[in-house]
């Protein structure tokens, strides 16, 4: 209950100020977290050791791992602005979209349908909101929280500009097939181990759980997938890559197509993770935690 409480604190207070003062309030916020919470700094830690890699030092560690919570509280910044948000400023001021035009409008021609398949990054909901500014309508699944009424007010606050934000489930995968079947854009997370089915896989050169939902659905609507991934650049700016369609492996074996084109996937994001190490947006222990899950399964 603490959770949403501050939630709607938050949002009735910071959500009233000018983006900026907002950002830079919450970058100091993020800093904060960082120094209070030992255990979330430790997940961090490791998470960037695995995406750093071997050479890195512990000073370039622990620095990407600051700006990751830096960029958690900007994201939280952008929810509770959400219903203030300016779409015209946010398409034509604030984003770079690329591959709009090369790859995603020619996917929606075919009529089968889009997924747009990205990572926890940048701002993935305020990306998904300057697709509507292009003219394309769409929907989201979305990570269920806790309790329910927060996961209720946080889609609620995505779904404020005109997109439609479900978590996932039965009801939202439903929604998503109904999408996909009638052409239009369905995006989906393919980073992290939240809900339904998963398989163990590398990312970075080490195995982790992942989530094989998304490629199972493509495999059985015949929706094209087009990896996707959102970075900020300096306070305001954000930037979005829209990907060539994966070409999706279909032998007939489906768990086997499943895994190879998740893999694929993976291969994609992992190049954009290496880059952008420090906004990928995840406070879990996403290595060790997922092996040890999948011993206890």
């Amino acid at each position: 209950m603490w959770k949403y409480v501050l939630f709607v604190v938050a949002l009735h207070t910071l959500g009233r100020l000018p983006l900026r003062p907002l950002y830079r309030f919450c970058a100091c916020v993020g800093d904060l977290v960082y120094w209070l919470f030992p255990r979330l700094r430790r997940n961090v830690w490791d998470n960037m050791r695995h995406v750093l890699g071997p050479q890195a030092s512990r000073g370039e560690v622990r620095r990407a791992a600051r700006r990751v919570f830096r960029n958690v509280a900007k994201y939280y910044a952008d929810l509770v602005h959400m219903p203030r948000l300016d779409l015209n400023d946010l398409y034509h001021r604030r984003m770079n979209i690329r591959g709009l035009e090369e790859n995603l409008r020619p996917a929606l021609a075919q009529g089968r349908g889009v997924i747009i398949m990205s990572a926890h990054m940048g701002s993935p909901e305020l990306a998904m909101q300057a697709l509507l500014m292009a003219g394309i309508q769409g929907m989201a699944l979305t990570e269920p929280l806790r309790p329910a009424r927060l996961s209720r007010l946080v889609d609620g606050l995505r779904s404020s500009q005109g997109l439609t934000f479900l978590p996932v489930g039965v009801t939202g995968v439903k929604a998503a097939m109904r999408t996909l079947r009638s052409g239009g854009v369905v995006a989906l997370m393919g980073d992290r181990d939240i809900e339904g089915p998963k398989a163990l896989l590398p990312l970075c050169g080490y195995e982790t759980l992942v989530p094989t939902g998304p490629m199972e659905l493509a495999l059985r609507t015949g929706a094209t997938v087009i990896p996707a991934f959102c970075y900020r650049r300096g306070w305001e700016g954000l930037e979005v890559v829209l990907e060539e369609p994966l070409e999706l492996v279909r032998t007939g074996n489906f768990q086997e197509d499943v895994l190879v084109n998740t893999r694929r996937f993976l291969e994609r994001f992992e190049r954009y993770l290496r880059q952008e190490p420090s906004q990928w947006l995840v406070l879990e222990r996403v290595w060790d935690a997922a092996m040890k899950r999948e011993r206890r399964d």
